[in-house]
């Protein structure tokens, strides 16, 4: 008897578990058909965060690349650099960001500075969800964006990242203006704590205050790609000595001067800054359709 009320307690619970799921999944297939209602009713093109041309979106990255140059060589042209005075963390902290940093630190210093900075603009500033958003919060939107995307068709998605991020994009200035400062904050002690042991140039308040206007144009691109109806990632290769990368036109530019004729048979040695692909057209449809927006910068190891 007590096995059979045992049974039937068990039996009535995972039923009722099995109900709650059922409700839930019908609860976000409600969401989403809202939602695609919604984005009918407001009219295409009218819904989101701020929409710009490809144009826009290349020279916002532009920028952000030659002042990030202009940088390196104003305060690195004349600093000498030593491996040997780095400790055995930074060593590994430089081989993690750029695996090719030995070989470059001899050859090509501004190069390896650019391509350290790049890589790290790309891990904390391009590849986060939406930069100033604290962390926690960020793993929610994500996740939600990720259960709805299970149930409806990805041009719906597309929309409902842009209106979402785009009511955070607006909000941003002040609201999310104490994370986005320790951002910041944190690529600069970041930046400095892998430079200032290598070298003979050690950081100062300008040095500092002029990168943090570019790490900060990083956030307000990285925001703006993220509120687009399209879907744009970021290029930038992790180029290994053991693994060969070689130049493709469609994707890189050499900043080295080589020949033209010869560079689709020549190796990468480093991308001193990333590209952008974009997937989609400003209605987060067609996502078939392929854009590069901005090419990656390259230097092509000599023959």
């Amino acid at each position: 008897m007590l096995d059979r009320d045992a049974f039937r307690e068990a039996y009535n619970d995972a039923m009722g578990e099995m109900r709650g799921k059922d409700e839930e999944i019908m609860a976000l297939r409600r969401q989403v058909r809202g939602l695609k209602e919604w984005v009918s009713s407001s009219g295409r093109g009218g819904v989101g965060g701020e929409q710009v041309t490809d144009e826009v979106i290349a020279e916002k990255m532009q920028w952000i690349g030659n002042a990030l140059q202009n940088w390196v060589i104003s305060n690195f042209r004349r600093g000498r650099i030593d491996l040997e005075k780095a400790s055995d963390e930074v060593r590994q902290q430089l081989e993690q960001w750029v695996p090719m940093y030995h070989h470059l630190a001899t050859s090509s210093k501004i190069n390896l500075i650019q391509s350290l900075v790049s890589s790290i603009l790309v891990f904390d500033i391009f590849r986060a969800y939406f930069v100033g958003l604290p962390e926690q919060q960020a793993m929610e939107i994500a996740r939600t964006e990720i259960t709805l995307g299970s149930y409806g068709p990805e041009d719906v998605m597309n929309q409902w990242r842009s209106i979402t991020l785009g009511i955070l994009l607006k909000e941003s200035p002040e609201k999310l203006k104490s994370e986005t400062s320790s951002v910041v904050n944190t690529v600069v002690a970041q930046l400095n704590s892998l430079l200032d042991p290598i070298f003979d140039v050690q950081s100062t308040e300008a040095r500092d205050q002029s990168l943090k206007a570019i790490i900060n144009a990083a956030i307000d691109l990285s925001r703006l790609l993220r509120v687009q109806k399209a879907v744009f990632s970021i290029m930038m290769p992790i180029i290994e000595e053991h693994q060969q990368t070689m130049f493709d036109d469609e994707r890189m530019e050499d900043i080295g001067g080589e020949d033209e004729d010869t560079l689709n048979e020549r190796e990468i040695s480093c991308v001193t800054f990333p590209g952008i692909m974009k997937a989609g057209d400003e209605n987060g449809e067609r996502n078939h359709l392929v854009n590069i927006v901005a090419k990656m910068k390259v230097l092509c190891a000599p023959d």
